[in-house]
């Protein structure tokens, strides 16, 4: 009786969960059309919108029909939604890459955080993990992290199988969480394996990225080339994301995705060392991404995957440099759920 009420509770969470965010996404967008901060003719996609937004895509398309009964968005012959121009009135199709600025938030309240509960602990365990792993090796406990996010063990315990799908927590032969530590070996060996599979992986998807995907990439690392000082730690992992994420989801060999994102480990050491340091990203490291970029936009495949394999092997270096910095700074403050081992 207490699984089934606790179930019906988590499904009535959900759905209310979803509501919030299409009606919050269709609010946003309807304010932003009307006062004419969104370009008439604007080309709206479900997948760039959901990206800005923080969310997955069905409370955009909820948000999208709602916009398009009101007379705020109209159809056309291409995929997605045209922007109404002042009056309801239809416009040419405009193309550009989505973003907060290009959907009228530069002025507005910053889009608000309408991740799911769920999707809100899995990125807080995801944070709490990476900074660990770097320092050592350490015990997660279930129960503490459940109390800290005020959830239930199940959801932690949901959140931390994804963790340990993409490497970064294993379970022990007692079933104790694990994470740590993340060693030189370790590194070199993720480098090893993503430097003979990821542009393999780029090969085959491609003649499959969408035209959206890699203007948006590619209005991305300009903006970063341009003002490197404007790039963050977490500014910099989603620029690494695109590339080494984004722009290889379209092989159609899925167990090879899959190998390649269990030695991702190596971006958490990155990540760590830019957020330890405050500083700004390289330019040449850039550049480096910029040149894959421009190959996949002209065509040439083969020559982009080529210069990801040189991104890779620079990288790897880079990292390993990193590794060794951090290894002696003092250990950073982490959650009570994560108890040192060694």
């Amino acid at each position: 009786m207490f699984l089934a009420s606790t179930g019906a509770t988590n499904d009535a969470a959900a759905e209310t969960e979803t509501r919030l965010r299409y009606r919050l996404i269709y609010e946003q967008l309807k304010t932003a059309i009307e006062r004419g901060r969104i370009v008439p003719g604007l080309v709206l996609l479900e997948g760039p919108v959901a990206r800005v937004f923080g969310t997955s895509r069905v409370p955009v398309r909820k948000a999208f029909e709602m916009l398009h009964e009101a007379g705020l968005l109209h159809t056309f012959e291409g995929r997605g939604y045209l922007a109404a121009a002042p009056g309801g009135r239809t416009h040419a199709p405009v193309r550009t890459p989505l973003s907060d600025a290009v959907l009228g938030f530069d002025t507005a309240p910053a889009p608000l955080d309408l991740r799911s509960t769920s999707e809100r602990i899995y990125h807080a365990l995801e944070d709490a993990v990476s900074n660990g792993i770097v320092f050592g090796h350490f015990r997660i406990d279930e129960t503490e992290a459940a109390e800290v996010f005020g959830c239930s063990r199940g959801v932690v315990r949901e959140a931390l199988g994804r963790l340990r799908d993409l490497g970064l927590v294993e379970k022990s032969a007692y079933s104790h969480w694990l994470c740590g530590p993340l060693t030189a070996r370790a590194v070199a060996e993720d480098y090893e394996l993503r430097a003979l599979l990821e542009p393999a992986a780029l090969r085959t998807s491609a003649p499959h990225l969408p035209e959206s995907t890699l203007e948006a990439a590619l209005a991305e690392i300009e903006r970063a080339i341009d003002c490197p000082a404007s790039i963050n730690a977490d500014a910099l992992a989603r620029i690494e994301t695109t590339l080494h994420v984004e722009c290889l989801r379209y092989a159609p060999n899925r167990k090879l995705l899959e190998t390649i994102g269990r030695a991702l480990m190596p971006l958490t050491v990155n990540h760590a060392f830019f957020q330890a340091f405050d500083i700004q990203p390289e330019v040449g490291t850039l550049m480096e991404h910029r040149v894959v970029l421009d190959h996949l936009r002209g065509g040439g495949f083969e020559a982009a995957a080529i210069a990801l394999n040189a991104h890779l092997q620079a990288g790897r270096k880079r990292t390993l440099q990193r590794l060794k910095v951090l290894a002696v700074l003092p250990e950073p403050a982490l959650p009570a759920f994560m108890k040192r081992i060694a």
